[in-house]
């Protein structure tokens, strides 16, 4: 059984798909999406406030670190404080997918905020993804996890966990492509991966309006940690072996996610 939120979600995109995305249909949908945030907002001031202390406090810690050059966030603060401020904008847009799979609402709890805290790192390691970084980026992807276990996953933090993790794989693919850091077959398996997350979740959610299949989701994870681990390696100089991890996680990835459809 859908919750109201869920409904109304998929009778927007229904309304978009219906009007061939046509800029009159945009338009609708993004006027429509800006009224429900301004509605769940003053519905819930305390999730609203937490929205903003979090805003705050990531744009402050960026400043402070570009303050103390401390790189790459010196080199890249406008960067850094634009990325912020987009991630912001999407979790207020999204405030109202703070609610439990049977529609209790929530506020933003520890697992947003180990999630959120990947997202801030993205442009970072989109310019220099060091070993710390990364593994700080990938640890919070466990955690995250964890944390949405142990107090009741929300459909916010379901749906924006994907989005990050492909934001943040990408950056760091793109950090360590720009420094030299893996050859063009690692490259050229993890984009493939990634292109082939992203048609998957155009394709369910502007094309049919519905929500992923997640047995699908899962089968895309399950070697992360064999990905994570050569994007981590990458930045220590170790290139082949990073190579290996990257081509091979990246590889297994994408075959799992095809034995997850045709066994659908």
């Amino acid at each position: 059984m859908l919750t109201e939120g869920e409904t109304w979600t998929r009778g927007q995109l229904e309304d978009l798909l219906n009007a061939r995305f046509s800029l009159a249909g945009v338009g609708r949908f993004l006027v429509a999406s800006q009224r429900r945030a301004n509605e769940v907002r003053r519905r819930r001031p305390d999730a609203a406030r937490r929205e903003a202390a979090w805003a705050a406090t990531g744009g402050a810690a960026w400043l402070v670190l570009a303050c103390a050059r401390v790189e790459p966030f010196r080199r890249r603060l406008r960067a850094g404080i634009g990325g912020w401020t987009v991630t912001i904008l999407m979790l207020d847009w999204h405030l109202g997918m703070l609610e439990t799979e049977d529609g209790v609402e929530r506020n933003l709890g520890p697992a947003d905020a180990a999630t959120l805290l990947r997202a801030w790192l993205v442009p970072a390691v989109a310019d220099q993804p060091m070993p710390a970084l990364c593994a700080a980026g990938f640890a919070t992807d466990v955690l995250d996890g964890s944390l949405a276990r142990a107090t009741q996953p929300t459909r916010l933090g379901r749906h924006l966990e994907g989005l990050v993790d492909a934001a943040f794989s990408a950056a760091a693919l793109r950090g360590a492509w720009r420094n030299g850091w893996l050859g063009r077959p690692a490259i050229a398996a993890e984009a493939l991966r990634l292109g082939i997350g992203l048609a998957y979740a155009v394709d369910v959610y502007f094309g049919r309006a519905e929500a992923p299949d997640y047995s699908v989701l899962r089968a895309g994870r399950a070697t992360a940690p064999v990905r994570a681990a050569g994007l981590v390696v990458a930045g220590t100089g170790r290139r082949r072996l990073a190579d290996q991890l990257v081509v091979a996680g990246s590889s297994a990835s994408v075959l799992a996610v095809a034995a997850a459809f045709r066994s659908r």
